[in-house]
């Protein structure tokens, strides 16, 4: 009985798979072109023609990584099917019954449950090559911080020359500006930018402090 029930759960070639250079070619391709499928997607010409908010610079970080995981999900799936409805059922779990914040944040963590699936199915290279992958993966989209800064009470006249201010302050500290948003009715301004790994929130509040306080506002910090 005690084989049986390892014949049905074992499915992968094991540990003679590090072995096969084959093995890491087609697996290496099956990531990257994944991901590159899934960042043509997530930067479609029509969405960056209009300003990105944060949520929009948010899903097409989720849109990467479930495209990636998605892959990975077929290669355990083509070693063994029924697994399909283990990871269909875990995923549903992690996405309502987890204290989870943002969906991208669901990505990662099945991103560590199809790995751990691979080590106990016996697809210790998949598990090796994809830990790795992921970990460049992560680190590529994750180490700038992205922020969005709303500003309001500026005068609809002042608006012009308050958003040329922001934008040299934040400039000032190496800052990236990715989007900028004027909503008249609520007279607001919604900026989008990257921080350098070394610069912290607290410094582009001190910059955005100098700005004249005719033009300054009232910033809206997260």
């Amino acid at each position: 009985m005690h084989e049986f029930m390892q014949s049905q759960v074992t499915a992968g070639p094991g540990w003679e798979a590090f072995f096969d250079l084959s093995k890491y070619l087609e697996y290496a391709l099956i990531l990257v072109t994944s991901t590159v499928s899934g960042f043509l997607l997530a930067y479609h010409p029509i969405n960056l023609k209009r300003p990105a908010s944060l949520e929009d610079i948010e899903l097409r970080k989720t849109l990467i990584i479930y495209t990636t995981v998605g892959a990975l999900i077929a290669i355990i799936c083509t070693a063994n099917p029924s697994m399909a409805f283990v990871i269909f059922g875990i995923g549903g779990l992690m996405r309502f019954r987890t204290n989870l914040e943002a969906s991208k944040s669901t990505g990662h963590a099945i991103m560590g449950t199809v790995v751990g699936l691979c080590w106990g199915l016996e697809l210790q290279l998949v598990a090796a090559f994809a830990t790795v992958y992921f970990w460049a993966m992560i680190f590529a989209m994750e180490r700038n911080v992205v922020m969005s800064l709303a500003v309001g009470g500026v005068k609809i006249n002042d608006m012009p020359a308050s958003s040329e201010e922001y934008r040299k302050a934040v400039a000032s500290l190496g800052c990236r500006m990715l989007s900028q948003e004027k909503n008249f009715k609520k007279v607001q301004t919604t900026y989008v930018f990257r921080l350098p790994r070394k610069v912290t929130i607290e410094q582009v509040a001190l910059a955005v402090d100098k700005i004249p306080e005719n033009l300054r506002g009232t910033p809206d910090w997260p």
